[in-house]
């Protein structure tokens, strides 16, 4: 349609040329450039044309595509924003379980740990209650065996006395002074050549209730030893601590007890009183004797809790417990020297024994 307006304004232009008697070459010529045209023409339209809406095909394509590639991604980011909310929801689903369970947990390891807190406390009132009730009945033992000593060494005392008081003499005559009770009359006797003895004459009594009548002194007769010996006189503490100490080093442990006993009784410094006191223990320790020597330490550790030697009284009450085969009490004390005495070396030695338990 084009093409057809085309030539019609050409040969409209070119009319008047033709009109004036134009020759046949310049028909022609005219002829030719019209056809140029119209391939030009036809070019163009094969060409541009085709080039164009080649382009807007591929443009449309293009727009097509990139329209699909924006639909698929807003699809995509719809599906990632529906994943990213459902995922928020599970978070915070996880972190509600999570503290839940955190709670849960935390209540039931107070529990548990205020179970065994109270487990603890009470096995420790039980052991305290028990080692206090062994402290007692050593004790009671210790009493009576000093009571029972005090009675046999009374008895004793009294038959010595008892045996002092008369001596036979070799003639069989008894010696020294008899005292008789008086009567109405006294009546001398004399002793005849043949051995019997006569009456002399009678002597009237005097009033006097308690006359004693001396015979003639008969020889002197010494006195046999008396099985028990008055106390010497009081050495010098010194000197009795340094016979304590020789005689524990020489193994003669109740005689080491005796002394320590003494020089513990006696006007000593304070020092050595302690130290005394702690060897009374340690003698009573060597000798087996566990109770006692427990019993020996807990004076040191209550009366002196500052000094230095409650520390080794301490740990030694526990090596005697650990003799007794009572292991818990043992580790119990080894734990109060290591809170109480933390920087002495007694503390280190009680890690070591609370290690081997």
């Amino acid at each position: 349609m084009k093409k057809q307006y085309i030539t019609s304004l050409v040969l409209l232009i070119v009319m008047p040329f033709l009109t004036q008697c134009a020759s046949q070459q310049e028909v022609d010529t005219l002829k030719y450039y019209i056809m140029s045209v119209n391939k030009k023409i036809d070019e163009m339209k094969v060409n541009t044309v085709e080039q164009m809406q080649q382009r807007q095909a591929s443009s449309s394509g293009q727009l097509d595509q990139l329209q699909s590639d924006i639909l698929q991604l807003k699809s995509e980011l719809e599906e990632n924003g529906h994943m990213n909310r459902m995922l928020q929801e599970q978070n915070k689903e996880l972190q509600l379980a999570v503290q839940s369970l955190s709670t849960e947990q935390q209540e039931l390891l107070n529990t548990k740990l205020a179970e065994l807190n109270a487990k603890i406390v009470t096995q420790k009132e039980s052991l305290a209650a028990i080692q206090e009730a062994r402290i007692r009945d050593a004790e009671r033992r210790s009493k009576a065996a000093k009571k029972a000593a005090e009675e046999a060494m009374r008895r004793a005392k009294q038959a010595s006395l008892a045996k002092a008081t008369v001596t036979t003499g070799s003639s069989g005559s008894t010696a020294g002074v008899i005292h008789l009770r008086p009567t109405a009359k006294k009546v001398l006797f004399a002793q005849s050549s043949s051995g019997s003895a006569i009456k002399v004459n009678p002597i009237t009594t005097s009033s006097q209730p308690n006359t004693t009548i001396s015979k003639p002194a008969a020889p002197k007769v010494k006195k046999p030893e008396t099985p028990v010996v008055a106390a010497p006189a009081t050495p010098k503490t010194v000197d009795t601590l340094e016979k304590a100490q020789q005689k524990f080093r020489d193994g003669q442990y109740k005689e080491a007890f005796t002394l320590f006993e003494e020089h513990a009784s006696g006007k000593g410094s304070n020092k050595t009183t302690i130290t005394s006191r702690y060897m009374m223990g340690e003698s009573l320790f060597m000798q087996g004797e566990y109770d006692q020597a427990i019993i020996q330490y807990q004076q040191i550790i209550s009366s002196f809790p500052g000094n230095p030697m409650a520390a080794k009284a301490l740990l030694r009450q526990g090596e005697a417990f650990e003799q007794l085969s009572d292991n818990e009490t043992a580790r119990i004390i080894y734990k109060k020297i290591i809170s109480a005495y933390g920087s002495s070396p007694e503390a280190k030695t009680a890690k070591k024994k609370i290690a081997s338990l």
